[in-house]
C-alpha cells in the first residue's frame, strides 16, 4: 500500500492482544509500545498496523494522485474508509462475539508523501520463490505510473546490499519483460542484517520508503529496520511484502507463487503414479514442503487424483 501506512505487522501468533503482552516476559515487553490494539464494544478487536501518524502526530496528508490520474479516476470511487476493517473469522453464529478485525488494505483518499518526494527501494532477501520478478516489476509500475514515483532504486543481494552500496536505479523500462525469468533480478542472500547500518544507509541516501520481499526471517528483519527508524523519528515507510509458496497467511486467499509450486508438486506425483504402477507392487512416495501447513500437498493431491 505505497505511501499510507508503516505497515509491518508483529506476529500474531506471539503477540495476539495487550493482555498477553502484559503476561509475556521482559524482553517481549520491550515491544509493547509497537503493538496497535484497539478494543471495541461485544469484543471487537482491532489488530492494527504502526503508522507514521503513531510517533510524527504532525505528519502532513495530501490528495491520493490517483484521484487526478486519467487512467485512474475511476478508483476514487473505491477508495478504502479509514475505519474499513476485515473480520479474522468469517463464519461466525448469532451469538459470536465481533472478535478479532484486521485493517483493511486498499488505496486511501490521502497520502502521507508527496509524489515528488519520494525515494523508494525494494529489496528481496532469503530463498527464491515462484514469481518473486513479477512482485517487484509491479511494485516499480505502480509507482511510477499510478503514483508518479520518479526516484525507485533496487537493493542488490539481500539485506547486506545496504551497506555495500549496491543500489541500482530501476524504472518501468527496465523491469519491463523481467516477469519473464525465474528467481530474482536484484540477486537475494541470508542474514547480513545490521539494523543500524542498514537504517544509517537509508538516512544517508534519503529513501523515505521501503519495500522488503522476504519470509518469516525477512520479516523479522523489516521490524527491526522499523523499530530503529520509529526510534530515530525519521518519516520512512516500512512495507513487508511476505514471500512463502506455503499459502500460510491468515486472511489473504492465495500467497504469491503457490500456484506454481502446486502444478510442479501435481507433476511429480504423476510421474510417481506412471512409474509406480509400472512396478509390481509399486509404490510412489512424493515429499512436499510446507513449513507448518500442508496446503501444496492438499492442492497438488486435488489436481492429480491419483495419490491414495
Amino acid at each position: 500500500v505505497p505511501f499510507s501506512a508503516m505497515c509491518v505487522r508483529i506476529s500474531r501468533d506471539s503477540y495476539p492482544n495487550l493482555r498477553a503482552l502484559r503476561n509475556a516476559s521482559h524482553a517481549s515487553l520491550t515491544d509493547a509500545a509497537y503493538v496497535k490494539i484497539s478494543e471495541g464494544d461485544f469484543g471487537y478487536v482491532l489488530d492494527d498496523v504502526p503508522h507514521l501518524a503513531d510517533y510524527i502526530p504532525d505528519v502532513p496528508t495530501y490528495p491520493n494522485p490517483l484521484q487526478d490520474h486519467p487512467a485512474y479516476s475511476t478508483v476514487k470511487q473505491y477508495f478504502v474508509d479509514e475505519d474499513d476493517t476485515v473480520p479474522q473469522k468469517v463464519v461466525v453464529q448469532k451469538n459470536s462475539r465481533r472478535g478479532v478485525h484486521f485493517r483493511r488494505a486498499g488505496p486511501r483518499q490521502r497520502v502521507n508523501f508527496e509524489s515528488d518526494e519520494v525515494k523508494a527501494c525494494i529489496v528481496s532477501c532469503g530463498g527464491l520463490c515462484p514469481g518473486l520478478n513479477t512482485v517487484i516489476r509491479e511494485l516499480v509500475c505502480g509507482l511510477a505510473h499510478m503514483y508518479n514515483v520518479n526516484n525507485i532504486f533496487g537493493i542488490q543481494n539481500g539485506y547486506k546490499g545496504f551497506y555495500s552500496s549496491n543500489y541500482v536505479a530501476i524504472t518501468p523500462k527496465t523491469v519491463n519483460d523481467i516477469h519473464k525469468r525465474g528467481g530474482t533480478v536484484l540477486g537475494t542472500s541470508r542474514g547480513g542484517h545490521d539494523t543500524k547500518k542498514i537504517v544509517d544507509n537509508i538516512q544517508d541516501r534519503g529513501i523515505n520508503q521501503v519495500y522488503i520481499i522476504g519470509g518469516d526471517g525477512t520479516q523479522k528483519g523489516a521490524y527491526e529496520i522499523y523499530k530503529e527508524i520509529r526510534k530515530r523519528g525519521l518519516k520512512v515507510a516500512v512495507a513487508g511484502v511476505p514471500k512463502t509458496i506455503d499459502n500460510d497467511i491468515a486472511i489473504i486467499d492465495k500467497s504469491f507463487g503457490f500456484d506454481s509450486a502446486v502444478e510442479e508438486a501435481q507433476r511429480a506425483i504423476n510421474s510417481a503414479h506412471v512409474e509406480a504402477c509400472s512396478a509390481e507392487n509399486g509404490i510412489g512416495l512424493v515429499k512436499l514442503m510446507g513449513r507448518y501447513s500442508g496446503f501444496i500437498a492438499m492442492y497438488a493431491t486435488l489436481a492429480s487424483r491419483d495419490v491414495v
